[in-house]
């Protein structure tokens, strides 16, 4: 898992690290001419005489743009600067609209090809025609029209004076193509506003994905290799500042479109444009196509045959007519409500919030980050009874040193070794109580009797037994034969072991036809009652391998049952004092640990190692050291107390790392959830709003509305 983890870091490192490049190769080159809608492929290049006309041209336009305004919107038209993209020639055929600006100079023109703004040498404007063949190039500000209806740039008067301006046209101030009443004036040319400007703006969805993003890289960094950890950090926040600053950034000059501000009579027309025939609505300012909002079209018709101050932009979208309507007034008194940027953070935090809390263990870091923010003290201690006496808080870091037994847990965790099984020694129970006594056991001691007097029986050699004659004993043992010199002693043994009617059943029946006894009952009186004391038996070498086993079998048995029997009484430690213990399952006693588990040893061996790690674990020097993660108390009137590690500074800064993380993350879930339901609710009402206040100004007289417009 680890592996995958470092693979997906260092690809998503990569990808941030050449996104960022690309971004910042973009943002320093030279700015490309913007795509005309109006024209598609095929194109030509530029010819060398061609080129030589057009440089020509934009260098004495250049040293004269503040002496003459042939496109003036301003007293300092943007300068026309050739690109990479201006070798490209391209061929269109189209109707050209002009129209002027309303001061004291005649000849300050606009020309426009659909709804894009052209520049056009001034001397050519008695060449415009209906349907006009145009060529033009594209430059860093608008197209250049270096060919029209035949008379190009390589064939122009450069000897005109400063491009002095031509004759006064005869025609109307309009377009080439003549309407009635076509004459409109424009007021001024502005910036949009910030209202405005929010219309058009992204809702910033993309900049809430780039912060999920960055967050799924803080996750990473927490899960991955320690060496990637900081240039992840560091990615993730460039990202996120870099969203901020996108989202709350104030727009710039460059940013602002430009705003034309009208006057003239909106008349309901056909439809003149050639283009966005879809968008365009029936409603025209002298010949300019007027594209108004969809939920304008119940209102705009109070305007019709009126003089009228009409805004709009260069793609003949309007902005604000007459008194009332205005995207400006509906922003400011209906704020926009953007609520997909909100549904992106609150889904992606609570994503990137599942993959923490399944991931990471969060246990830790939320105690000793909380206990870190309450503050916490430095203990230390060597009797049970400073302990008592002293406050203790999550958070504070404890070392005890004393004597104090070993616990045994009710339950074992599978995923943990006990060194000293059956104990625990990362638990020491701690108090002034008397040590526990070793474990003792009657059914032990009967157990080990028996074995002892079969063993005793069935290899004689072994035996220092001075009642045996030895050569007897070797005289049977060359014949092949095994001699039970004592087979009451056997029977009345089995008989204090297993004296329930159920226990050693097998044993039981072949000791009764060992001694031709009709049932065990009366084997066993005969057995007491002396009739089998000088009883000898002998035995097959296997028969008596079979006594062997059986003995042994019904003896491991009682080992078995009486070690965990013993093993379980020893988890009752006296009440009151302290258990102290490792929540990482550090041992807190320097003893030597056992060659083998207990419950590895075979039967007869598990009761004599159990009471060796009970003398040595009942009472047992120990020493514990770390941070308090919990305390509690149990019904014994026992405080728990739970110790961990001091962390490095490694662990520290996960610990926290992590915790702040998970407290963003939830902030972010809570408080885009209730912004996204907020603002979709809103979004929803926002429209309705608008027209019951379109509805309240134009149904209304005007006393009535000038006490209407203040409620905002």
């Amino acid at each position: 898992m680890s592996t995958i983890v470092i693979i997906l870091a260092v690809m998503l490192a990569c990808s941030v690290t050449a996104g960022c490049f690309f971004w910042y190769a973009m943002r320093h080159r030279p700015p490309l001419a913007k795509p005309l809608p109006f024209i598609s492929p095929p194109y030509r290049k530029l010819s060398d005489e061609e080129r030589t006309a057009v440089e020509r041209y934009v260098s004495i336009l250049a040293k004269n743009r503040r002496d003459t305004l042939p496109t003036g919107a301003s007293n300092t038209p943007e300068q026309l600067v050739l690109t990479s993209q201006s070798n490209n020639v391209y061929p269109v055929t189209r109707s050209i609209t002009r129209y002027g600006l309303s001061t004291d100079e005649p000849h300050k023109w606009r020309y426009y090809l659909d709804s894009v703004e052209v520049h056009l040498p001034p001397l050519w404007e008695q060449y415009i025609a209906e349907e006009n063949y145009v060529e033009l190039i594209k430059t860093q500000t608008i197209p250049l029209v270096i060919s029209l209806n035949g008379h190009s740039l390589t064939q122009y008067s450069w000897e005109s004076p400063a491009l002095a301006p031509m004759v006064r046209a005869t025609g109307q101030n309009a377009s080439i193509r003549k309407e009635e009443g076509e004459n409109i004036e424009l007021l001024k040319v502005r910036k949009e506003s910030k209202e405005e400007y929010a219309l058009s703006r992204p809702d910033g969805t993309r900049e809430a994905v780039l912060i999920v993003t960055a967050m799924l890289l803080f996750f990473i960094s927490l899960v991955g290799p320690l060496v990637l950890m900081p240039w992840l950090v560091l990615a993730g926040a460039v990202m996120v500042l870099f969203s901020l600053w996108m989202l709350y950034r104030r727009p710039t000059d460059k940013d602002l479109r430009e705003i034309h501000c009208l006057r003239g009579a909106p008349k309901r027309w056909g439809l003149f444009g050639e283009s966005n025939q879809g968008q365009i609505s029936n409603i025209s300012l002298g010949i300019i196509d007027l594209i108004y909002p969809a939920h304008w079209q119940n209102y705009v018709s109070q305007d019709l045959g009126q003089t009228t101050e009409v805004d709009i932009y260069l793609n003949r979208q309007v902005v604000r007519q007459g008194r009332f309507l205005s995207l400006e007034d509906e922003v400011r008194n209906f704020p926009l409500q953007r609520w997909r940027k909100n549904v992106v953070l609150a889904a992606g935090s609570l994503f990137v919030l599942v993959l923490l809390t399944v991931w990471i263990p969060l246990s830790m870091p939320l105690k000793l980050s909380i206990a870190w923010i309450k503050g916490t003290e430095s203990l230390q201690f060597t009797h049970v009874s400073e302990l008592e006496k002293s406050p203790l808080h999550v958070g504070d870091s404890l070392k005890v040193k004393g004597t104090g037994m070993c616990s045994i847990p009710a339950t074992y965790q599978g995923n943990r070794s006990y060194a000293f099984m059956p104990f625990d020694c990362s638990a020491m129970y701690w108090n002034n109580a008397e040590p526990l006594p070793l474990p003792q056991s009657d059914i032990i001691d009967k157990a080990t009797a028996l074995l002892d007097t079969t063993n005793l029986q069935l290899h004689p050699q072994n035996s220092t037994d001075p009642k045996l004659n030895p050569q007897l004993a070797t005289a049977i043992q060359k014949s092949g034969m095994i001699l039970l010199d004592d087979f009451s002693d056997i029977v009345q043994r089995t008989q204090e072991l297993c004296n329930q009617e159920q226990d050693c059943v097998r044993l039981k029946n072949a000791l009764v036809n060992l001694g031709n006894a009709k049932d065990w009952q009366t084997l066993v009186h005969r057995a007491n009652s002396g009739a089998l004391n000088g009883m000898n038996v002998l035995l097959r070498p296997v028969s008596a391998q079979a006594l062997e086993n059986l003995v042994n079998t019904a003896t491991s048995s009682f080992f078995y049952r009486e070690t965990r029997r013993a093993a379980e009484a020893l988890n009752s430690p006296p009440p009151g004092g302290f258990l102290i213990f490792s929540d990482e399952g550090r041992q807190l006693v320097n003893q030597p640990a056992p060659a083998a588990s207990l419950f590895d040893y075979n039967a007869p061996e598990q009761w004599p190692e159990l009471q060796r790690l009970a003398g040595m674990l009942l009472h047992t020097p120990f020493e514990a050291s770390g941070i308090i993660t919990s305390i509690t108390t149990d019904a014994n009137g026992t405080r728990h107390i739970a110790l961990h590690s001091e962390p490095d500074t490694i662990t520290l800064m996960h610990y926290v790392a992590t915790s702040l993380l998970l407290l963003i993350l939830a902030v972010c879930v809570v408080v885009n959830t209730l912004l996204a339901l907020r603002r979709i609710h809103r979004n929803r009402l926002r429209t309705q709003e608008i027209h019951q206040y379109y509805e309240k100004c134009f149904n209304h007289s005007l006393s009535d509305i000038q006490t209407v417009r203040p409620i905002f």
